[in-house]
């Protein structure tokens, strides 16, 4: 019993209003008829961008790391011209490795490792492969299924499950596995864990795969650019984890979670899993083409994390700038490298943005799904790029001083021991006020953005987002009552939203607290 993921009908696709499923061939095949993939949960779907980006750049030869810049832009445009993916080199690409893509193969299972059978004495069950059920003391999403009797997992979601595991997948203990005497019970992170990657979105599936595809040339550091349906042998585990080098070794070559998935008697579904590490030898650093990164105080450079609370239009400057803010964030390699498609597809491409909020180790806490606008054009003009970065940094100055004002607000308020408007003990907590602020605010505050954006007026921002917080100011402390005490404590911190002009850390305000940061 076979589940060919290349024949299959299992990738969820739409043609217009259109729904219906596709296989992998299908996909590449009819890549320019349909507008977009609608894949879920969101990590799994950012594995699987990867994973096609790969197939995509095997197929119009945009993985050749040989090529210089000049010539791969040149090469990435006439694909883009030709408007679809060659039929005859799709079918070629696929039947390379024809037996490589089948879900449930006893000897190559597709981006699993068929050994776990036997080097793990217990299997990790099938729950354990879903992030939103329960298993084990993990915390437990609102779910239906059980620990005790847990439901058989459709083959064509086992897929993404699959993939959220190997780019997302915890670090710390693990399902026991022995390779030749070596015994281990803990495993790595996933290569994406906590972080949140930002995709080119085009008008079809082809152009959204095509500038997706980051430069090859940026990626050769000599080592062998493999995706793991490519390699002739399952990984030496007790070995050194390969070199990522190329498209295939950056983006589908550094997982550090080996899975394999135990399907049904009648194949259509996975009953049972088993998941645990890859290596025992520390993996080789690699930068992903579709992260932000940003700079710490000692000058390094890590990718940014994943913020569900954090909306995204936030970091939509540093999709424009090689060093926005204060934190010095780095644009995605993959968004630096369409600039130059501006008189091709760069006007209408829009950015599509896969977070993932986890702790890093086994706590998952959200996924988030965002797109911009088709704004990426705005890249190419510095000012305008800078003044929308300072805009942003404006907006969360201005957020920043409401939640102070808010917090020492309610304290005031709530300190018994407060007669004279300055908070004394340390046990009074900051209260509600300050995240129902955030709330209000942020929501607010994005459209203000983007119709500055839109209309390219830039001056006086501040003035809008801090009109913005002193109205939300109001509202928030409208629920403390008309009693003086209150009453004086609300005026006395509302002053606390002007000091957003003033230096960090000095608030030339009446309240000595410390200004947040």
């Amino acid at each position: 019993m076979t589940y060919d993921l290349v024949t299959r009908d299992w990738l969820p696709v739409r043609a217009g209003e259109a729904r219906r499923s596709a296989g992998l061939r299908q996909l590449f095949e009819q890549a320019h008829e349909l507008t977009d993939i609608e894949a879920s949960p969101p990590p799994g779907a950012s594995g699987l961008w990867r994973v096609l980006t790969v197939i995509a750049a095997r197929i119009t030869g945009l993985d050749d790391v040989t090529l210089s810049p000049e010539r791969w832009g040149d090469l990435q445009a006439e694909i883009l011209e030709r408007g679809r993916f060659d039929r005859e080199t799709v079918e070629e690409y696929f039947a390379r490795y024809a037996d490589r893509f089948d879900l449930f193969d006893a000897r190559r299972p597709w981006l699993q490792d068929p050994r776990l059978r036997e080097q793990c004495k217990t299997s990790s069950g099938v729950n354990k492969l879903v992030v939103f059920r329960p298993a084990g003391n993990n915390q437990v999403w609102f779910n239906h299924a059980t620990a005790l009797e847990p439901h058989p997992l459709p083959a064509e979601e086992a897929v993404f499950h699959l993939l959220t595991q190997l780019y997302y997948g915890p670090s710390g203990q693990c399902t026991p596995r022995v390779v030749e005497g070596t015994s281990g019970g803990n495993s790595k992170a996933g290569p994406l864990r906590r972080t949140i990657s930002f995709h080119p979105l085009g008008r079809n599936v082809f152009e959204s795969l095509v500038a997706g595809i980051p430069p090859a040339y940026r990626y050769d550091t000599g080592g062998v650019d493999l995706a793991p349906w490519e390699a002739d042998d399952l990984p030496d585990s007790l070995g050194v984890p390969p070199r990522p080098s190329g498209l295939g070794g950056v983006l589908t070559g550094r997982f550090q979670h080996a899975v394999l998935l135990e399907r049904s008697d009648s194949g259509e579904s996975v009953v049972d899993a088993w998941i645990t590490w890859a290596w025992r030898d520390k993996e080789l650093p690699a930068e992903d083409p579709y992260l932000v990164y940003q700079q710490n105080k000692d000058g390094d450079f890590y990718a940014r994390q994943a913020d569900a609370s954090r909306a995204l239009w936030r970091d939509f400057d540093a999709l424009l700038l090689e060093d926005a803010g204060d934190d010095h964030r780095r644009r995605p390699a993959v968004l630096a490298a369409v600039e130059d498609l501006c008189g091709l597809l760069l006007p209408v491409l829009r950015v599509r943005a896969f977070g993932f909020d986890q702790d890093g180790q086994t706590r998952d806490k959200e996924w988030t799904v965002g797109v911009t606008p088709a704004l990426l054009a705005l890249a190419n003009e510095t000012q305008v790029a800078l003044a929308i970065s300072d805009m942003r940094q404006a907006a969360e100055k201005v957020e920043r001083h409401l939640r102070w004002a808010l917090r020492d607000a309610w304290i005031a308020i709530n300190d018994p021991s407060n007669g004279d408007g300055k908070p004394q003990r340390k046990d009074v907590s900051e209260g509600p006020w300050p995240a129902q602020g955030s709330f209000r605010y942020w929501a607010r505050a994005e459209r203000i953005f983007w119709r500055r954006v839109r209309e390219r007026g830039f001056d006086h921002a501040a003035g809008d987002f801090l009109q913005l917080a002193l109205d939300v100011y109001d509202e928030v402390t409208d629920s403390a009552g008309a009693l003086p005490r209150a009453k004086r404590a609300v005026e006395l911190k509302r002053g606390l939203i002007f000091a957003v002009g003033a230096s960090r850390g000095k608030a030339t305000t009446r309240s000595k607290t410390k200004e947040p940061v």
